[in-house]
């Protein structure tokens, strides 16, 4: 109202452009990964092809039927049943009743919620919305299909479920735009990987370089957490803000920093399989403390809380301590043969003057990490197996 009546024209609001300046072309049958922080401009990029927005200035060109799964149940009447919805949604892309009914089957199959699927959708659990809609999404035969985070609420069954679905649209040379912030799935699936930030096109090309780019420059924010990595630092101005699931013992706050690394030096929460991790834990030692017992340890869980991998100085022959009344920083380093997943990682200073060790302070949840890879892996751990191939020569018969 006020830019509508000032007499000079002055503009109160300002404008935004949610992307600028972005320019790519895509072939037929290429799956494509789209990554970024949010509020990159990712999700608009996709409502964009789709024709949900309508951009202000420049031109697409989307050549083939398109399938969209933006959001969570878009275009589904949450007072139909979800049989009622399938139709509907057929009828929205396009197909007749006819054609609905020769993918019916299909459909129902893959969703998988057997006599919900005659309730109303109002009722359905997300995870049900997601099958439900990811189902009819996939099964009309798209020429492109567009998937923004819908994976995000559904099992590890339907996740594999729908990443063979994938792989078989792949073969039918179906075009994939895939969104998402799980850089394993993108890796394990994508042709190429296209990287948006904020509104602009950072890089697209190769899925492995580009994402390791994006998880590089993600997390090299260390200096504006307040960390330094000037090797001349005190150790003792070194200190973390621990966000701990636990946190306990006789004397807690000893720990004032810990911190991991990966093989390039840098503090990152995101690791490769078969990568050199450093670990760095600094700490006080009081002077009333038993130092000739005292242990520091880490150990690396799993989001059940099962200890995966375990190391402490105390059983180690390497390290001693012989002082008191000053801080200490116990550097360890090993070779990541954990597999794809996310992690914890437990910081501790021990008493193991007992059988059982007794806890100074002992912090659950230190840090939290993830592992990937760009190979399909199997167990937990990968570590080095040495393999051997033997031809056996089969025993010829004496009378022959």
């Amino acid at each position: 109202l006020k830019e509508s009546i000032h007499p000079f024209g002055k503009k109160y609001h300002k404008d935004f452009y949610a992307l600028k300046d972005i320019s790519f072309e895509i072939k037929r049958g290429e799956t494509i990964g789209i990554i970024g922080k949010n509020g990159s401009g990712k999700s608009t990029l996709l409502k964009m092809i789709t024709g949900v927005l309508t951009p202000s200035a420049g031109m697409i060109e989307a050549n083939g039927k398109i399938s969209a799964l933006l959001e969570l149940g878009a275009g589904f009447n949450l007072e139909l049943t979800g049989i009622e919805n399938i139709y509907l949604n057929g009828t929205l892309m396009g197909f007749s009743r006819e054609d609905v009914d020769k993918k019916l089957n299909d459909i129902l199959s893959f969703a998988d919620i057997g006599d919900f699927i005659y309730q109303p959708v109002k009722l359905y659990s997300s995870g049900m919305f997601a099958r439900l809609a990811f189902s009819v999404a996939i099964n009309v035969e798209p020429d492109i299909l567009i998937v923004d985070e819908a994976l995000a609420v559904g099992d590890v069954k339907f996740q594999t479920k729908c990443f063979n679905k994938f792989t078989s649209l792949k073969e039918k040379g179906v075009t994939i735009l895939f969104v998402s912030h799980d850089i394993s799935s993108i890796r394990n699936f994508c042709d190429k990987t296209m990287w948006i930030h904020e509104g602009h096109l950072k890089e697209i090309g190769d899925t492995v370089e580009v994402t390791a780019e994006y998880m590089e420059f993600m997390n090299s924010t260390q200096l504006e957490k307040g960390y330094e990595e000037n090797e001349q630092e005190s150790v003792y101005l070194k200190q973390s803000n621990f966000q701990p699931i636990n946190r306990w013992g006789s004397n807690v706050g000893l720990i004032r920093y810990a911190e991991i690394y990966n093989q390039k030096g840098k503090i990152t929460d995101v690791f490769e399989t078969f990568e050199k991790i450093k670990l760095d834990i600094v700490f006080y030692i009081p002077e009333e403390i038993d130092f000739e017992n005292l242990s520091v340890a880490f150990s690396i869980k799993n989001v059940t809380g099962i200890d995966l991998v375990v190391s402490t100085t105390f059983d180690s022959e390497r390290i001693r301590f012989n002082r008191n009344g000053c801080y200490a920083e116990v550097s360890f380093e090993f070779e990541n043969y954990l597999n794809v997943g996310e992690y914890i990682l437990v910081v501790a200073l021990e008493d193991r003057s007992q059988i059982v060790p007794e806890y100074y302070d002992y912090i659950e949840g230190a840090k939290y990490f993830k592992v990937v890879s760009n190979k399909k892996l199997f167990g937990m751990f990968n570590i080095p197996v040495n393999q051997t191939l033997i031809y056996v020569e089969e025993k010829q018969d004496e009378a022959n």
